[in-house]
């Protein structure tokens, strides 16, 4: 398998930090949602999706770590950058569509 280059991956670096940082300002965005509906139904269901927004995040910043790491010669590390950002995206796009539905569709 044919080493990935460089730029490819200081690509695939900021886009997952990129994507940690919108979900983390989404997250926020429920847990002050929560916060105006404190000891309801509708408050618990957005603490919920605020916790499940650490999911994508953790993710995202597991494969900005291997980027980091292929950057310093992990050639596992650069075989599987794009894999990573690959999934990074799908959890973060599952989640996005979930939470949207149950945030602003009752």
């Amino acid at each position: 398998m044919p080493s990935v280059e460089r730029d490819v991956i200081l690509a695939a670096l900021g886009s997952d930090v990129a994507v940690a940082g919108l979900v983390l300002v989404f997250a926020g965005f429920l847990v002050t949602k929560a916060g105006s509906y404190e000891g309801s139904k509708a408050g618990d269901k957005y603490n919920w999706l605020a916790v499940a927004g650490l999911l994508p995040i953790i993710i995202s910043l597991v494969a900005a770590w291997m980027c980091v790491d292929a950057l310093q010669g992990g050639q596992w590390e650069a075989d599987h950058t794009l894999l990573m950002l690959k999934i990074v995206l799908a959890m973060t796009g599952v989640y996005a569509v979930v939470s949207a539905v149950l945030a602003f569709f009752p």
